[in-house]
């Protein structure tokens, strides 16, 4: 263990507080069983933090956070961004602080609960998915912009049996479009969904504060 463990904390601590397991054997220069068991090691002296199988975290790293596990749990042929209100509180638009990590994919994947948080996914079709952008400077998680998030929360809430039916009270900056807001609504091919989204929208618009 003493091999991965100086290898872990003097090369890849630095780089990421989010690894795998394979990077840690490649960072040590052992198999993948060796660095899993000397990695399981770690976490059972409280050294570390098993995420989910093969993913692991530095929870006391000063650059960890719940989001940056997020492009870890999806797929290489998946994509996926934090959004909802998890974004908006982000954003500083929401005060609420969502006990999960909402996030926007294009795979269908059922809630994931871990030792760094509970993750929550939902799927919008390919036209929907965008409106995101890296976030800060280390650039660990993608994260939908303002406007962005605030249609993704209207469009689920418009649709029946969804969650979001109460949105929260809204403070927005004096850079958000909503110009973006009205263009997404644009892009939903169903017109009913697309008018019950307008609606909410408009009804939202009118209490948003700035």
């Amino acid at each position: 263990m003493k091999t991965v463990a100086s290898a872990i904390l003097r090369e890849q601590m630095p780089r990421s507080p989010i690894f795998t397991t394979a990077d840690a054997a490649r960072t040590a220069g052992v198999t993948n069983q060796d660095a899993s068991r000397s990695l399981a090691g770690m976490a059972d002296a409280g050294m570390i933090t098993r995420v989910r199988r093969g993913l692991w975290a530095f929870m006391g790293h000063p650059d960890f956070s719940p989001f940056a596990v997020v492009p870890h749990l999806v797929s290489d042929d998946d994509a996926a961004y934090v959004s909802l209100l998890s974004a908006l509180n982000l954003h500083g638009m929401i005060e609420q602080f969502p006990r999960r990590v909402q996030v926007i994919s294009t795979a269908r994947r059922p809630a994931l609960e871990t030792p760094v948080g509970t993750f929550e996914f939902h799927r919008l079709a390919t036209p929907l998915f965008g409106g995101y952008e890296p976030y800060g400077a280390l650039r660990q998680f993608d994260l939908a912009t303002p406007e962005k998030a605030l249609f993704d929360l209207l469009y689920l809430s418009a649709q029946k049996g969804r969650r979001f039916g109460h949105l929260p009270e809204l403070t927005t900056s004096s850079g958000f479009r909503t110009a973006d807001v009205e263009e997404w609504i644009e892009r939903i091919e169903n017109v009913l969904l697309r008018e019950a989204v307008r609606n909410r929208w408009e009804i939202l618009a009118e209490t948003i504060t700035s």
